[in-house]
């Protein structure tokens, strides 16, 4: 892990990219007999019955986007893509164990804190918000079911991506660049995802997943004017997992 210490904050401590070891507790030996079962035996056969729970739900996603996408009417394809991508994406959460999720929104005004809710989340805005896992992505497609994207490093310009390449991502390296005839000005998007009732834009600005400690220095996405939309609302969200594991 040697080459990953140059990414610990000096000040801190913080390492963003290795996974938090929680701290070694003792336990009783009733509760050391439960942990091996539940790991042992109960773990396996849990995870099977989850695996082909979800692996019928992806089955099942298939299906109901090839059904959505012979609807011709963009308001219509949109409220059908968002009830059955949304209802799936809680029941994978579900099995997953996620069977609630806090969440709290905030606005700042005149640099006070306020818990009033004034806009809601349409179609050509953006969210902005940090990558961990791909449970952020099954959780935004339950919440918003978003247009997701890449960025290009150099240039800061998009490209679409589908809902299983997002899912994907944390597994893979992100691209650095992206081939020119795929890239695309933010703006441009926001603007024809808001006429073609796309759903709002999620913008990953730190282009890399991490162990939700800390945030990466971020892309200046909005400093190109090129990405901006007057008509489009920005919203910023930080996700964070309270349990060490899941």
């Amino acid at each position: 892990m040697e080459k990953f210490s140059k990414w610990r904050d000096s000040g801190t401590g913080i390492q963003p990219f290795l996974q938090p070891v929680p701290a070694r507790t003792q336990q009783s030996a009733a509760a050391s007999v439960f942990g091996v079962i539940k790991t042992y035996a109960v773990g396996p056969v849990a995870s099977v019955v989850r695996l082909v729970a979800l692996a019928a739900i992806a089955a099942l996603d298939v299906v109901t986007s090839a059904l959505g996408a012979l609807l011709v009417v963009p308001k219509v394809r949109r409220g059908y893509s968002r009830l059955t991508r949304s209802a799936l994406a809680r029941l994978a959460l579900f099995i997953m164990g996620f069977h609630t999720i806090d969440r709290k929104t905030v606005s700042l005004r005149k640099g006070r804190r306020s818990t009033t809710t004034t806009h809601r989340v349409e179609s050509g805005d953006v969210i902005v918000t940090n990558h961990t896992s791909y449970i952020d992505i099954l959780w935004l497609v339950a919440r918003y079911n978003p247009v997701f994207v890449e960025l290009d490093n150099a240039s800061t310009r998009v490209r679409p991506v589908s809902m299983w390449t997002a899912l994907r991502a944390p597994a893979r390296a992100t691209p650095a660049l992206l081939p020119a005839s795929e890239a695309q000005d933010l703006g441009s998007l926001l603007r024809d995802a808001r006429v073609k009732h796309l759903g709002p834009v999620v913008v990953f600005p730190e282009n890399a997943t991490t162990n939700g400690r800390a945030l990466l220095q971020l892309l200046p996405v909005f400093e190109d004017m090129a990405n901006l939309d007057e008509k489009a609302r920005v919203y910023v969200m930080a996700l964070k997992y309270p349990a060490q594991a899941f």
